[in-house]
């Protein structure tokens, strides 16, 4: 009752209670981990589990229960088996199947996975968690309109599941992960390959998992140390960042990408001089590497050194006269060495390729108040605004600039 009730801390009272009188039963410890999971207090959940399955090896709620949280845990494997031997216990084991999609697909495993959610779909196909992840694992693999369907259609069709499959998935299907479908141990290629697929989905835990296992196969690959340290500029660490480059030019010196990326954290860095080093060698491997020669003129301009970034953003608009950020950026050089006008018109020429930039507009907006231009500063600000409504130093400014009209 208290359990049903969610006063998850007399339902323990309870079960403490009931397994110190009846060590044996093991719904009871079943209960208890139960309710300690909703504690979230997984690691003596999976203890109560445990002892649930010691005293009644064929307790289908406490093997599934048990892989869903080693699987939270971090601990896929021996989830997998927990998972594995509910569904040889019960082939309908609908939470077991679920548990195993969810756990396959965070590992790669896309076709494996989308096996598991049909499974759930031959047992209950308006299973909607299982619609929507098999739509999702679908999206993964860049069948869209599948998986749009899959969001958007009745759930009243049902999936089609073979006994083969069933057979299939007897066995410890989370060992063979790492293996083709013929057996074949998978290479170091192709978990980059699986890794930059989660990139590009934004799916940076599991493209470092992915890169990780590429590098143990084969610490010589330079692609991996170049796409492993692309994976730790995303999530800030920028040391590590770093030193994966390092990796890469030590195995492949003359790849001006990396180069490039490796200056780009330098500049997060505030470690300008080492960025324009990098940028400059990227350059010497690719004298078209516009966007280096870019980059190479902010660090020159944070470093005081305006005029030489203002010639690195003119030859930049040379060759890539479309390039709103380099109108933006030069058009702040200008302003930085007082040319108003020509700061204005770069400002002009960035938004008319990149119009709904609020950003540029500010911008604009403050370089013609510090001239008087309020009216016109104003009209910046307010595009600035509609364009993004929490932008806060727009909103000061156009405050500001409203105060002194009323003034």
């Amino acid at each position: 009752m208290a359990f049903r009730n969610q006063d998850y801390f007399k339902a323990m009272d309870e079960y403490n209670q009931a397994v110190l009188l009846k060590p044996d039963d093991p719904d009871a410890w079943y209960n208890k981990g139960l309710t300690l999971q909703n504690l979230m207090r997984n690691e003596e959940a999976v203890d109560a589990y445990k002892t649930s399955i010691k005293l009644d090896k064929k307790n289908l709620k406490a093997w599934s229960n048990l892989g869903g949280v080693l699987g939270k845990m971090g601990e896929p494997k021996d989830a997998m088996r927990c998972l594995d031997k509910a569904t040889e216990l019960d082939k309908n084991c609908v939470n077991a199947w679920f548990n195993k999609g969810v756990l396959l697909a965070k590992f790669g495993r896309t076709n494996d996975a989308l096996l598991c959610f049909d499974a759930v779909l031959t047992i209950d196909p308006r299973d909607t968690e299982s619609i929507y992840n098999k739509g999702v694992v679908l999206e993964s693999m860049g069948k869209g309109d599948e998986a749009s369907s899959l969001f958007e259609r009745a759930l009243s069709e049902k999936v089609t599941i073979s006994d083969d499959s069933y057979k299939r998935y007897s066995v410890d299907v989370f060992s063979m992960y790492d293996v083709d479908e013929s057996g074949e141990e998978i290479g170091d290629i192709e978990w980059l390959d699986r890794g930059s697929k989660f990139m590009l989905d934004k799916d940076v835990d599991r493209a470092i998992y992915c890169f990780n296992k590429s590098l143990e196969i084969n610490p010589e690959n330079p692609d991996a140390w170049f796409a492993y340290g692309n994976a730790m500029h995303i999530i800030g660490k920028l040391e590590e960042a770093l030193e994966c480059y390092k990796r890469s030019l030590q195995i492949r010196p003359k790849k001006s990408e990396t180069w490039y990326n490796m200056g780009n954290v330098f500049m997060d860095l505030k470690r300008l001089h080492k960025a324009i080093e990098c940028f400059d060698k990227s350059l010497s491997l690719n004298p078209k590497k516009w966007d280096a020669l870019a980059n190479k003129g902010a660090a020159l301009k944070n470093l005081g050194r305006v005029e030489e970034a203002v010639a690195a953003y003119e030859k930049v608009l040379e060759n890539t006269p479309k390039n709103s950020l380099a109108w933006f950026n030069l058009g702040n050089a200008y302003d930085a060495l007082g040319n108003f006008k020509r700061a204005v018109d770069c400002f002009d020429r960035a938004i008319s390729l990149e119009p709904d930039n609020a950003e540029y507009y500010y911008n604009k907006g403050v370089i013609l108040y510090e001239k008087g231009k309020v009216i016109r500063a104003k009209e910046a600000f307010d595009r600035a605004l509609q364009l993004r409504p929490d932008f806060i130093e727009a909103a000061l400014a156009r405050d500001d600039i409203i105060k002194d009209l009323r003034g």
